[in-house]
């Protein structure tokens, strides 16, 4: 591995921080939590028969937490993500360990001059050249010299996290250059014959013309053609090794959905209400909002009559300055005041033009500050704004044509940005900072004024209130309590009190969420250690308790024959009724046969086996086929479909290609088996190290 040092002595150039580069974890924390957990298993796994410590797989799920967190700074991490992260972190744990296994038996490494040339050569990984700080903004090209400041300042950083993240980066990026290896020897074993190429093109080129009669198995009743339990027998035990399960439970549970009362209701109007005299006289409108109302993304814009998002507030239009309305139900359970927080005379809308420098590792903002101002004397001392709009903007898009973002209406851009734009004049240059960066704004064109309004307002949520929860657990608890102390049946008690049972099936230990309850991952940990019909504690998923009941348990290896008596039978009797139609087919051509069955001959069908889908008959495989094995001008033999006995005959056929140049043709094969190849190889890999996967066993 080249390291550091090396890279320096070479030539100075680094790598910025990417975002694929792993995060720095606290191993002192991940065992404060795991000691809290209580005394579950060291191991989560096996992989090549050596097992996978709990606390290496905690460490890189903790990584991947935050990065995902770094990634998505306004997301709410809830536990449908977490699991998501969880399973692709082990996904890829396990890649890691089984590859490198075959990387280190193959030989397959990477010496410190390959890795140099990739960083700075000639022939740059893309890793590296797609970095868009790497890049010439005005070209768009990578540019080495880019990279050469962070080198200097790499071991500046006090906390250390700056070689930590390179460490992190050059891990990755030796991964991702030793899988391309692997995954050119894999692709380089891949051999198409010349045959193989031939058959391909005419596969793909040769078309058949057919007529043919369709005999739908609907013609026969069921009844007539019943499957014996000793046929049902004899089927599954001639087909068992097609009938594995993995080991898994069904579940039934109740869902008491806590909804709030007729006093919460109250409650919250009446909070509301109290909030309204301070509403009115508070001038900050923004903050006493802010603070009081439940819906946090609100934004207060102007507006024209036209444009109230709230029918309510046309009242408040003409209203004066300051003006309270409500409490009013704003939407089902939410109850609102708004208040006529400012009227302008505004332009309806504007047009304008920018130039957007935004802040990197190499410029911060206060030198984008002085960078604008320099922009804006220019333009001041008669420089075209267009021309330095092109030069200088980050803002791609508009940058191309001089700046220009065209008519807008209001509300329309952020709120900083938006608001210089609604108060100047034409041709005023603007500086404003949003958090895209800091804009140079130059107004070219207003519309007319028109009375415009901000309409501030507070939304209150109607809860359900602590007693309101403890009235529903207690009917959820009374549920279970008369199952487990007075024995009354799961189902005779959801049917005496009017209740809707809800299940799911083959719920298997890892399963993250029980179909219906978002979040029910601690259910699922129930079911697991639960024995058959037995009855949950009271679980709380959101705003809903649950009582589950076990109901059957499914052991692992071969699906007993009674929980797939109904799938044999069908198919059963769908070979019984293409026996009983092939054996009472009478006619000597496809008319007559036709004739004899109610039926009609379909003319002029074309197939080719590139498709296995024919036109008004759907997917079927073996008819295809069947149908290049008719030698043209004769009928086939019976053939069983999906749905119906077909019987074909072939009126034409493209003549095969037996000579010529396949090569085109013999490249497109490989390329296409050396893709299926990669991923076929990793299953193979995967099948092999017996990988043992004990998650679900604390998590």
């Amino acid at each position: 591995m080249a390291t550091l040092g090396k890279i320096r002595n070479r030539s100075g150039l680094l790598l910025t921080v990417i975002g694929v580069a792993m995060l720095a974890f606290i191993l002192g924390d991940f065992m404060s939590s795991l000691d809290s957990r209580g005394g579950a298993s060291i191991y989560v796994g096996e992989v090549l028969g050596e097992d996978v410590m709990r606390q290496a797989y905690e460490v890189k799920v903790e990584e991947g937490i935050e990065n995902w967190k770094s990634q998505n700074q306004q997301g709410v991490l809830n536990q449908t993500t977490t699991a998501q992260i969880r399973s692709q972190i082990w996904d890829q744990y396990v890649r890691d360990l089984i590859m490198n296994n075959e990387f280190a038996k193959l030989g397959i490494d990477v010496s410190d001059d390959e890795f140099f040339e990739l960083l700075q050569g000639l022939n740059v990984h893309p890793e590296i050249s797609k970095v868009p700080t790497f890049q010439n903004q005005a070209t768009g090209q990578f540019d080495r010299t880019k990279v050469l400041g962070y080198l200097k300042q790499i071991d500046q950083d006090p906390t250390g996290e700056a070689r930590s993240r390179w460490v992190g980066f050059q891990k990755y990026l030796i991964g991702l250059i030793k899988t391309s290896k692997y995954n050119s020897l894999v692709s380089n074993a891949m051999y198409v014959t010349s045959e193989e190429a031939r058959l391909n093109f005419n596969e793909n080129s040769q078309n058949i013309t057919f007529n043919y009669v369709a005999l739908p198995f609907s013609s026969v009743v069921d009844s007539m053609v019943e499957p014996t339990e000793s046929e049902l027998a004899n089927y599954y035990a001639d087909n068992k090794s097609d009938y594995e399960q993995d080991a898994s439970k069904n579940v039934d549970f109740v869902v008491f959905t806590v909804i709030p009362s007729a006093e919460d209701d109250a409650t919250t109007k009446l909070a509301i209400s109290d909030l309204k005299d301070d509403f009115t006289i508070f001038e900050d409108y923004d903050l006493i909002a802010r603070r009081n109302s439940d819906n946090t993304s609100a934004r207060f814009t102007f507006t024209n009559k036209e444009g109230l998002a709230d029918k309510n507030w046309e009242e408040l239009f003409d209203a004066e300055q300051g003006a309270v309305i409500g409490p009013y139900l704003a939407n089902q359970g939410v109850y609102r005041i708004a208040k006529l927080a400012i009227a302008q005379d505004r332009p309806d809308s504007v047009e304008a033009r920018h130039i957007l420098i935004t802040p990197n590792e190499t410029m911060n903002l206060d030198s984008v500050n002085i960078r604008i101002e320099a922009i804006k004397a220019q333009v001041q001392a008669g420089t075209d704004f267009g021309d330095l709009a092109q030069r200088n903007s980050d803002d791609k898009g508009s940058a191309i044509k001089g700046g220009d973002l065209g008519w807008f209406s209001e509300g329309a851009m952020v709120d900083e940005f938006n608001e210089a734009c609604f108060t100047s004049k034409r041709g005023d240059l603007s500086v404003v900072t949003s958090q895209f960066g800091v804009h140079l704004i130059e107004i070219t064109k207003t519309s007319r004024a028109v009375r415009k309004v901000k309409i501030a307002f507070i939304d209150r949520n109607v809860e359900p209130s602590t007693e309101t929860y403890n009235t529903y657990y207690s009917e959820a608890a009374q549920f279970a309590g008369k199952i487990l102390n007075e024995g009354i049946a799961f189902d005779s008690l959801v049917a005496q009190q009017n209740l809707v049972k809800r299940s799911d099936s083959k719920v298997t230990a890892d399963k993250q969420s029980i179909v219906g309850l978002p979040n029910s991952r601690e259910m699922v940990r129930w079911m697991n250690t639960a024995d058959e019909e037995t009855v949950s504690e009271v679980f709380q998923f959101e705003n809903s308790y649950v009582v589950a009941y076990l109901t059957k348990e499914h052991i692992k290896g071969n699906v007993p024959l009674e929980d797939i008596k109904e799938q044999i039978s069908a198919l059963l009797v769908k070979d019984k009724k293409a026996d009983y139609i092939t054996a009472n087919i009478k006619g000597a051509d496809l008319a007559a046969i036709a004739n004899n069955n109610g039926q009609t001959v379909v003319n002029a069908q074309r197939a080719n086996l590139a498709n296995l889908s024919l036109q008004g008959i759907g997917y079927e495989p073996e008819l295809v086929g069947s149908i290049f094995g008719t030698a043209v001008g004769s009928v086939s033999n019976p053939i069983a479909g999906a749905n119906a006995v077909y019987l074909v005959e072939v009126t034409a056929k493209d003549k095969e290609k037996t000579t010529g140049d396949f090569t085109q043709q013999k490249q497109e094969v490989k390329k296409g088996v050396a893709a299926y190849a990669n991923g076929a190889a990793y299953k193979v890999l995967n099948t092999e190290a017996d990988v043992k996967d004990n998650r679900s066993d604390f998590n």
